[in-house]
């Protein structure tokens, strides 16, 4: 047997657990429910399935909610990917530093990234509570009349501030990309006379631009499908519906679901989604081309 082949079927052999799992547990689901988003199932006729074409989807483009909610997450979106990445590209810069304690700083940075999501929320409802809230309590005593965060006014930017909390998140991989600069670029920079705000501007940030481009589409990925912050910000439950500035788009799909067991609608809404998510994808790496520089040439 050849050297080729026998390496082949090595490789074969160590993907293949991976392999049945993505396709029986992954691959089979998604295709499954994509199938199901074209029928009227509701979750107890699955011996009498009736064909409704693209009615579930017709339905997504005339439900009025699904469109607010669709609506909102983009709005939630807009704020809350280029706030993260900036915020996680500004703190890794900072913790890119050599001073004293810098591991524990980092540490401290990271940390809210890995609370659990439902720790985090209880925390800041204590924090936006209009009832002896800290918040309030700093804005009482610097003489600032006490905002009703909570409410349908500030709900959205109480929900913005929160996901900010946890975009220390991306710091250890813009360190990555920071510790994968040559310090040889910086000193013969300096030695050029460029200031520390011209090596940033012209050197540190394009070469972190392929990083800040990861950064992007798994920000819009992970902004698109917020589900369980919106909902326990506002109450307790997690299939109850939240104040209506944070009636996000996952959210009503969920609801369609499991509340009011509209399967096949929800798959409809889901699958809508993923076309979302796919358009907005498609549109950052078209686009790459224009601002993300690599250090080798890409044409060979």
């Amino acid at each position: 047997m050849k050297e080729k082949t026998k390496r082949s079927i090595a490789f074969y052999s160590m993907i293949s657990p991976w392999f049945i799992v993505f396709l029986f547990l992954s691959l089979y689901p998604l295709l499954y429910g994509l199938y199901l988003s074209f029928t009227n199932y509701y979750g107890f006729n699955i011996k009498n399935l009736k064909w409704m074409g693209f009615d579930n989807y017709h339905k997504v483009f005339t439900d009025s909610d699904a469109m607010y909610s669709l609506g909102r997450t983009l709005y939630v979106t807009a704020f809350n990917v280029p706030l993260s990445v900036a915020i996680g590209l500004g703190l890794a810069m900072l913790l890119n530093r050599q001073v004293r304690g810098v591991g524990v700083y980092r540490t401290i940075f990271y940390l809210p990234s890995i609370v659990p999501a439902l720790a985090s929320v209880i925390m800041w409802k204590f924090i936006f509570s209009s009832n002896n809230g800290i918040l309030n309590g700093i804005l009482h005593s610097l003489g600032l009349p006490e905002v009703n965060w909570l409410g349908y006014g500030y709900a959205t930017t109480s929900l913005i501030i929160m996901l900010l909390w946890g975009a220390g998140g991306g710091v250890l991989i813009n360190l990555a990309g920071l510790k994968g600069i040559p310090r040889d670029l910086y000193e013969a920079a300096s030695i050029d006379g460029a200031t520390a705000f011209k090596r940033t501007i012209f050197l540190t940030l394009p070469l972190m631009t392929p990083v800040i481009f990861f950064n992007v589409i798994m920000g819009i990925i992970g902004s698109l499908q917020i589900y369980m912050q919106p909902i326990l910000l506002n109450g307790t439950e997690l299939l109850a519906r939240p104040i209506q500035p944070n009636y996000l788009y996952f959210v009503h799909a969920f609801q369609q679901v499991f509340s009011f067991q509209r399967f096949a609608y929800g798959m409809s809404l889901l699958w809508v989604l993923f076309l979302v998510i796919l358009a907005l994808s498609v549109i950052v790496f078209t686009t790459s081309k224009y601002w993300v520089h690599y250090e080798t040439d890409q044409e060979g």
